[in-house]
């Protein structure tokens, strides 16, 4: 380890030791302190992590805190945020909650942020991820970042193989060169295997995560928080390129659908990306690192491989788009003390290491990062995800699902040619305008 090293692991070493020190109520938050700085009574913590995911970091944490209980409660992913607002409404709701940012804006009125007076914005950035720097608004500290889900290149090492590629693109301006050879058609034009999975949006896996990522890495953050509430940039040129950022993207998107292009790879008649890739006929796919246990699962036999997600060409600064897990405290919590002590030991240590074993995610911690090195089995898939997470960052959505139909709306306009881009890209803007002001 070189000096610089060294001196950057020290520094992030004394952030933990600062960050447990305000946890363990040494140095307390907001005003309220633990006392004799022990977690007390009973804590109940909400998510959609399996059980077995949270339940070393629940069994340590109370092991060193033999005053408390932390009782972790599975929720169904499905009906989770309407599950919390109900429990909210009955005073019912949980001390700690489970978050990624496309809950922050539906849930802000339940959240407890940690004055920067208790927790200094220094602090969070020093200890998390620069992607996490979204649970920073002016206020103070919205939640406790846990563990990162990149997205992801995943390729079929044998479709490469069979024609002599030895290593996967770096860029998506590689596609182009490459698409000649990795595309098949019969006579009649069907496509038998894909290079890649775009252009389309229905029967493409992350369809909107793709294009929020190229917009990302093209400088553009989609929604921003203003003092008065959330603005939507997602037609805004903040470089002042001749051409705003979403038309360049969306012109490059559904080129891969074009018949007439050279780039064409993906049509709507093409079963869903990811049983075409589990099938052996496409040779990229873009999906989240959480993804890999599914496509294993699904063809035990497919010889694939994963790598960063493809970059703008001669960019200097690499960009993906990722879900950052972090635990959140409810402001209306009948023991916050403890509350504020359990959210800071599942967010930094041994809690969050374990966390990110169990889940093979990522941890947020950039201690972590740096310390703790994959090995083993799959450790090549998990060196891709911790690389990842360093240039992960996320968008302030305001509506998972919502947004979904909006950005499907938005390119299903321009493939059928109902509306123009332009006309297609503001409609997209107006709607998306009106779910941020609701």
């Amino acid at each position: 380890m070189n000096n610089f090293q060294t001196i950057l692991v020290a520094v992030f070493l004394a952030f933990f030791v600062f960050a447990v020190l305000i946890f363990s109520g040494a140095i307390p938050i907001g005003g309220i302190s633990g006392g004799d700085g022990k977690a007390t009574g009973k804590v109940v913590v909400w998510g959609t992590f399996p059980n077995p995911i949270l339940k070393n970091s629940v069994d340590g944490i109370m092991s060193a805190n033999r005053n408390v209980t932390v009782v972790y409660k599975k929720q169904n992913p499905v009906t989770y945020q309407q599950d919390l607002i109900e429990a909210f409404a009955n005073n019912t709701g949980p001390d700690l909650f489970i978050i990624t940012p496309d809950m922050i804006q539906k849930n802000m009125n339940f959240i407890y942020k940690i004055p920067y007076a208790s927790y200094p914005e220094k602090l969070f950035t020093g200890s998390f991820i620069e992607g996490a720097n979204i649970y920073l608004d002016k206020d103070g500290v919205i939640g406790m970042p846990l563990v990162v889900d990149p997205m992801v290149l995943y390729y079929n090492k044998d479709i490469l193989t069979n024609e002599a590629i030895i290593n996967p693109p770096q860029t998506w301006d590689e596609l182009f060169v490459l698409n000649p050879k990795l595309t098949k058609r019969d006579n009649s034009g069907t496509i038998s295997q894909s290079m890649i999975a775009l252009g389309q949006y229905e029967n493409v896996n992350n369809a909107k995560e793709i294009i929020s990522t190229l917009m990302i890495q093209n400088g553009n953050p989609i929604v921003q928080r203003t003092d008065t509430g959330y603005l939507s940039l997602l037609s805004s040129n903040l470089s002042n390129f001749s051409v705003s950022p979403i038309e360049s993207i969306l012109k490059f998107y559904v080129e891969f659908s074009s018949p007439s292009n050279t780039a064409y790879s993906w049509n709507r008649s093409l079963p869903n990306s990811l049983d075409m890739f589990t099938q052996s006929k496409l040779a990229f796919y873009i999906g989240k690192s959480s993804e890999l246990f599914n496509i294993q699962d699904i063809n035990h036999n497919m010889s694939f491989d994963v790598t960063q997600i493809l970059q703008i060409k001669d960019t200097t600064i690499k960009r993906t788009l990722g879900d950052i897990y972090a635990i959140v405290v409810n402001k209306k919590s009948t023991n916050l003390t403890s509350a504020f002590q359990i959210a800071g030991e599942m967010s930094q240590g041994e809690s969050a290491k374990s966390i990110s074993i169990e889940s093979s995610l990522p941890p947020a911690s950039k201690a972590l990062l740096i310390s703790e090195k994959p090995t083993g089995v799959g450790s090549n898939f998990l060196s891709t995800f911790f690389t990842s997470a360093l240039i992960t960052r996320s968008w302030l959505d305001p509506d998972r699902v919502k947004t979904d139909i909006i950005f499907s709306e938005m390119v299903e306009n321009i493939l059928s040619n109902r509306l123009s881009l332009g006309d297609s890209i503001n409609k997209a803007q107006g709607q998306l305008d009106l779910l941020l002001k609701k």
